[in-house]
């Protein structure tokens, strides 16, 4: 009896013992249970607190501003505040001088990447797996993301702009000028030299590439000094110098002349001062004065006409101006590559040295070619009873100067004179009178040299012309009506 009470007790604290175990193991599970269901809310708090949010992770910077703890949204609007103080900054200072022209970010279509640094800041820790993720952002504690803002800039719009403002400061240059004044009283305000001024082109490749370099870098507050290429003109003051000097003062005198005939010459002389000729140029006294009307204020005095007799005619005497113009001109180095002589010497100036002018016909003119390497000058007025041509330009080398020599080397005797009967009685009635009507004159043979002086050698000779005054005839008008007989003294009718 005792055995079997001991068995069934000692079986009875197994049983015990057995259950106690299996509610330590149950309890133990339930604590493991519940540990886990903590830590996974834990986590998961964790998860929400630090990882599931629309907000950009700690220690993420753009521009060195964090952006930690803002949304996408907020970042922008921060960014863009800043970014645009950044424009605002922006001038791009071109200088000439005191002149300033100030371009702003406008001008350069200044923008940003910043929309694309956001979507990158909040894309870091983001789209990979949840343990990869706490580890990304466990990491940027140690090793921040400093994300910088790239500028981007258009400078067609600047260059354009930079072309444009150039057409105004680009610079012509001026040539010197010369004035030529001949009615000055003063001789030195003859010649009025107004000086060269230099022009100027804007470098404006040069200008933007310096634009461009300062850009790249990052610098977008900078000045530039304008350059610029200096144009110089084509003529300068220097040019005119020494060739204003001048040449020859020459005057035919016309003391003996009438009124008339002194009017016509100085009024054909009027008409070349302040003439300019310059460099191969021809000057034509036919058309400069152009034919002598009394429209233009020419009257009549005496001509050498066809048969060799004095007549009036409209514009006689202005061959005195011509022969003014010829002995100026040879005197001063120009060539006379066209000209006439008088059918028989003037008495105002020497054998071989004169010249004669005719409009409308026949046409005789005389022309003067200017073969100098600079412009002459021509100044012609009337004083002390003598026309005056003076020409200016520059000098012969060496100081040369020109004397006019002429030869007569040969003197021809006129033949008989022409006797005409004057049946019409214009000049003479009566057989014992007559009438010269042109006077015989001698023939001459003159040659006419240009030579050239040093001091007082000659140097250099020239021939300018042999010329033959042939011999005139005459013409004498003689009366053919007999002269009536005288009345016997003391008779009466």
């Amino acid at each position: 009896m005792g055995t079997k009470h001991s068995g069934r007790k000692s079986k009875e604290i197994r049983h015990k013992k057995g259950k106690r175990q299996r509610h330590r193991s149950f309890g133990y599970i339930l604590f493991v249970l519940v540990a886990a269901a903590a830590l996974f809310y834990a986590a998961v708090q964790a998860y929400e607190n630090n990882l599931n949010h629309d907000l950009i992770y700690e220690n993420i910077y753009i521009d060195h501003v964090s952006m930690g703890g803002l949304t996408k949204e907020e970042a922008m609007k921060q960014l863009s505040l800043i970014w645009q103080e950044r424009k605002d900054q922006v001038a791009i200072r071109l200088v000439d001088g005191k002149q300033e022209w100030i371009f702003d970010h406008e001008d350069i279509q200044l923008d940003s990447n910043l929309e694309q640094l956001v979507d990158q800041a909040y894309s870091i820790g983001r789209g990979q797996g949840l343990f990869a993720r706490i580890k990304t952002i466990y990491d940027l504690r140690d090793s921040p993301v400093h994300l910088r803002t790239d500028a981007f800039y258009q400078t067609d719009l600047f260059r354009q702009r930079v072309f444009e403002f150039s057409e105004q400061l680009n610079r012509e240059p001026v040539d010197a000028a010369l004035a030529f004044h001949p009615d000055a009283e003063d001789a030195d305000e003859l010649f009025i030299i107004t000086r060269e001024q230099t022009g100027r082109v804007l470098q404006v490749e040069s200008v933007l590439e310096e634009i461009e370099n300062k850009l790249k870098q990052g610098d977008f507050a900078f000045t530039v000094e304008l350059k610029f290429e200096e144009v110089r003109p084509k003529v300068s003051a220097a040019d005119f110098e020494g060739k204003t000097e001048r040449l020859i003062s020459f005057g035919t005198d016309l003391s003996k002349s009438a009124e008339d005939r002194t009017h016509n010459v100085v009024l054909a002389a009027r008409q070349f001062n302040g003439v300019i000729l310059m460099p191969g140029e021809i000057l034509s006294f036919n058309e400069q004065v152009g034919e002598r009307t009394a429209e233009k204020g020419y009257r009549s005095a005496p001509m050498i006409v066809a048969d060799k007799s004095l007549q009036p005619a409209i514009g006689g005497g202005v061959s005195q101006t011509s022969t003014t113009l010829y002995n100026a001109a040879i005197r001063s180095g120009l060539d006379v590559i066209e000209y006439q002589r008088h059918s028989f010497p003037s008495s105002y100036i020497e054998k071989g040295l004169d010249t004669t002018v005719n409009l409308p016909s026949p046409v005789i003119d005389i022309k003067v070619k200017n073969t100098k390497d600079s412009p002459v000058y021509f100044r012609t007025f009337y004083a002390d009873q003598k026309v005056y041509f003076e020409v200016y330009g520059e000098p012969l080398p060496n100081g040369r100067t020109i004397r006019i020599r002429t030869e007569e080397y040969e003197t021809v005797e006129p033949p008989s004179p022409e006797i005409r009967q004057d049946e019409e009685g214009r000049y003479v009635t009566y057989e014992d009178q007559t009438y010269t009507h042109v006077p015989p004159r001698k023939g001459y043979k003159v040659r006419v040299y240009r030579e050239y002086l040093e001091g007082d050698e000659v140097v250099d000779s020239e021939l300018l012309d042999d010329h033959y005054y042939r011999p005139i005839a005459g013409i004498i008008y003689v009366g053919v009506n007999k002269r009536p007989a005288s009345p016997a003294p003391g008779v009466q009718d």
